[in-house]
């Protein structure tokens, strides 16, 4: 799932040896970072509003391996000589198999020897926990725990959406947005006027004419993951309360649900990307308490326990 040797050790340009974070006494470099979210996206264009989002989440993730891997050698885990031995191996066939040979992309990538043992005991310990955890049993009980989510449900959805002005900074202007998003609300469940008079008299977004009525939306799309992810934790007639996201702040209602049909067969692979996730971060979580993390402003990065981006 987070990538092989010859993913994450790409190192690009000028000032690719800029720290964007430290884990410990070890920085996370700017290069690494850029690199690991040229690899992620593989060439798709994101928007100007969730580029950062993107940056930012690339950074948390590779925060998540270094803790991970402070939390194995605190827990004397680290692979032995063999097992890296045999890692490196694998890497060099995959290397054979693209054409090249190991040292020539270790040399376009200025990784030096630490970056390259720090990779290959990232691949045997990532792959030593997942095995332990990716049990029959605990897949099984994300797929009831999540059903919603991962069976193909739809949602019928509407929404408020407030907008900061351009004379406004992000951060006041988000704020303000937050505080008048809850006064609208507030008018909503007391009844003073419906969702859809809110939408047409308050809301940004185009869906405002149409009193803020989305339309059918899954988990994975078309909307924001931030809006999908509240959005699914509605009950039929529920209103959210403020939700950020790259395009303003939301109210937002579940109007009806349409339930999928899937079994855990048909999205297992979702599952395991799923509890990959929930892994890295209970392991980064747990190294948190014995590391200190540190941010630079040379690259976005959310504020802690959050997903709200940190000010420059």
């Amino acid at each position: 799932m987070f990538g092989s040797l010859l993913i994450t050790l790409a190192v690009t340009a000028a000032a690719a040896d800029t720290p964007v974070a430290t884990v410990g006494g070890e920085a996370v470099l700017l290069g690494e970072a850029r690199q690991t979210l040229d690899d992620a996206l593989r060439g798709k264009k994101l928007t100007a509003e969730m580029l950062p989002y993107a940056r930012a989440q690339v950074l948390e993730d590779l925060v998540a391996r270094r803790l991970v891997l402070a939390y194995a050698r605190r827990l004397d885990q680290w692979p032995g000589a063999e097992d890296l031995a045999a890692a490196k191996a694998r890497a060099l066939s995959q290397a054979a198999a693209q054409g090249r040979t190991l040292p020539a992309v270790l040399r376009a990538a200025s990784a030096d020897e630490a970056d390259v043992q720090r990779q290959l005991a990232w691949n045997v310990l990532w792959a030593q926990y997942l095995a332990k955890y990716l049990t029959v049993e605990r897949e099984d009980a994300y797929f009831q725990a999540h059903r919603r989510e991962l069976d193909g449900t739809e949602l019928l959805v509407s929404h408020v959406l407030l907008q900061s002005r351009p004379d406004k900074t992000q951060r006041s202007g988000t704020e303000q947005l937050v505080r008048r998003a809850e006064e609208i609300r507030g008018e909503i469940v007391a009844g003073k006027l419906s969702l859809a008079e809110a939408a047409k008299k308050y809301s940004a977004g185009p869906s405002g004419r149409d009193g803020g009525r989305l339309g059918w939306i899954g988990r994975r799309g078309p909307m924001d993951e931030t809006f999908t992810r509240a959005a699914f934790a509605l009950a039929p007639g529920q209103i959210s309360p403020p939700v950020r996201s790259p395009f303003g702040v939301h109210l937002i209602r579940c109007d009806e649900i349409k339930p999928g049909h899937k079994k855990l067969a048909d999205v297992r692979r979702e599952v395991e990307d799923a509890l990959a996730r929930e892994l890295l971060e209970k392991l980064a979580a747990i190294e948190r308490q014995h590391v200190p993390v540190r941010y630079t402003s040379a690259w976005p990065h959310f504020k802690p326990g959050t997903r709200e981006l940190a000010e420059p």
